[in-house]
């Protein structure tokens, strides 16, 4: 799938990375909330000692941050953005995870708005269509 980023996301990239000095793959806003993926191995560069980038660029942007960091491998991602999984299935273009119980309502989200933001970004960097939650 290819994205095109509007004009607000290229700023908010180019913000996020002069304010971290991280190099951002992919962002999405949605409400009060920014969500960037950044270049493997960076996240540590990217959140700071005890978080300061973080909180600095929550300040500048007036909104709640997330990041998450990119992988080639689908698997991989998806391991560290979703916790608990215990078993990936993907098909030709959907993906079924499979998570511990005691960590589902974590992964899924308040009104599964954690699985619907990690569905956007697997169609935009891993052409998958669907995430299904078991």
């Amino acid at each position: 799938m290819k994205v095109t980023l509007d004009q607000n996301t290229i700023q908010s990239i180019n913000l996020f990375q002069s304010l971290t000095g991280s190099s951002v793959v992919d962002a999405i806003t949605e409400g009060e909330e920014i969500y960037f993926v950044i270049a493997q191995g960076s996240y540590g560069a990217t959140v700071g000692k005890g978080g300061a980038k973080i909180k600095n660029a929550e300040r500048v942007f007036k909104k709640y941050i997330k990041v998450f960091e990119y992988s080639e491998n689908m698997e991989e991602f998806l391991r560290s953005v979703m916790p608990g999984i215990q078993e990936i299935t993907r098909t030709e273009k959907s993906v079924v995870v499979k998570i511990r119980p005691q960590e589902k309502a974590r992964a899924i989200g308040k009104a599964g708005k954690n699985v619907k933001i990690i569905t956007k970004f697997l169609q935009r960097l891993f052409d998958v269509e669907e995430l299904k939650v078991k």
